[in-house]
């Protein structure tokens, strides 16, 4: 949990005060043993504040924005050790996968190592003339549409202690909070459905409910249908079939065919999970072998009897912040980064400026030396 977290609203408590004092540590203490020995969760902690981040697109459409939630600051401390002891038991008895699933990992760099394999699929596939295709797949608030049944049931699957799995059964049941904004607030609403995020033990109980697809598909039978890595003196070895990073995954294979198998065990499982694919959002980039050279093409894969949308020739797709193209060039970041820049100095020339402000003068200049000769 950040030292630094904002207090709740309804509360307005702040970490800080926990950390300077002693004794309110003392009886916090007391209080989560207490609640931990009793298997119950206070109903005055479940209680919240969700805020609407925007994301981006117009301001007037709710489902241009995140929610996030403001929890009490004992129930954060709470929360977080639920998170940590739960963890702990299914790290120690190998019970979650942590290959292909990258995402809300301690000590992990899952994007960095997401990223970078993905680059060096590309890439030999490129360069070593060999086929593959990568579909993107995306779901529709992911977070949001997480049953709390399913959530009991993924609790059994991974053999959770009853008390541990009786705690988060309580701290659902009946939990509400309050949507605030800067004009009004609207009164406490039931949360039926989803895990909430800006909760600590959210993450882990979405990793949970994914893992049961990717234990699923983690056996031999799938891993083959995977694009198939070669060793230093050419010998294949390693098929990498998918990655995921929380909700964002990502299906690699070397055919088509194998590609669609792969899509529809993830369909079957959506549909039992009551999850609901964005067909519209997901994508699909394929290179493969033409007289004696690589080329790219365009798959054709169906998801929910819908065409996956196509990356066009010589165009990029996006994954984890990270462009990728056939040539694995960065001219989309290039041009990205000048936009930004470009936006930034604009902002600032628009500041009402001062004789003391060298600072901005400064940047002007920086502006007018770089110009568009930034790469």
């Amino acid at each position: 949990m950040k030292l630094s977290g904002s207090p709740c609203p309804l509360d307005q408590i702040s970490i800080i005060c926990f950390k300077r004092c002693p004794y309110l540590r003392s009886y916090l203490t007391e209080i989560i043993h207490a609640a931990w020995s009793r298997g119950v969760v206070p109903s005055e902690w479940k209680k919240a504040c969700t805020i609407l981040i925007h994301k981006k697109g117009e301001t007037n459409d709710p489902a241009n924005f995140r929610p996030i939630t403001l929890e009490s600051i004992p129930l954060k401390v709470f929360t977080s050790c639920l998170r940590n002891k739960t963890f702990e038991f299914l790290s120690d008895n190998n019970y979650i996968e942590q290959n292909i699933q990258k995402g809300f990992t301690p000590k992990l760099s899952g994007t960095l190592e997401h990223t970078a394999q993905m680059a060096h699929i590309i890439n030999t596939a490129r360069t070593k003339q060999r086929s593959i295709v990568i579909t993107l797949l995306d779901l529709n608030n992911a977070f949001d549409e997480v049953h709390h049944n399913l959530i009991y049931e993924v609790l059994d699957y991974h053999h959770v202690p009853n008390h541990i799995k009786n705690l988060i059964c309580s701290l659902y049941t009946d939990f509400q909070t309050s949507i605030i904004t800067e004009q009004f607030n609207t009164p406490f609403i039931t949360v039926g459905r989803g895990v909430l995020q800006g909760h600590c033990l959210s993450p882990l109980l979405f990793n949970m409910s994914f893992n049961t697809f990717i234990q699923h598909i983690k056996s031999e039978k799938y891993r083959q249908l995977g694009f198939w890595k070669l060793s230093e003196i050419g010998i294949p070895c390693n098929p990498i079939h998918w990655f995921q990073f929380a909700d964002d995954a990502a299906v690699i294979s070397s055919q088509e065919k194998e590609n669609q198998m792969l899509l529809n065990r993830f369909t079957i499982w959506c549909q039992w999970a009551n999850m609901i694919i964005r067909v519209d959002k997901c994508s699909t980039f394929g290179i493969k072998k033409h007289l004696t050279k690589s080329i790219q093409y365009l798959p054709k894969l169906f998801v929910n009897n819908h065409l996956v949308p196509r990356t066009e020739m010589s165009k990029s797709f996006r994954y984890l912040g990270r462009y990728f193209d056939f040539n694995m060039s960065d001219e989309e970041h290039k041009s990205e980064l000048l936009d930004v820049f470009n936006d930034i100095m604009n902002k600032i020339n628009e500041l009402p400026l001062h004789p003391n402000n060298s600072t901005i003068q400064s940047l002007l200049a920086v502006k007018d030396i770089l110009g568009l000769h930034c790469f």
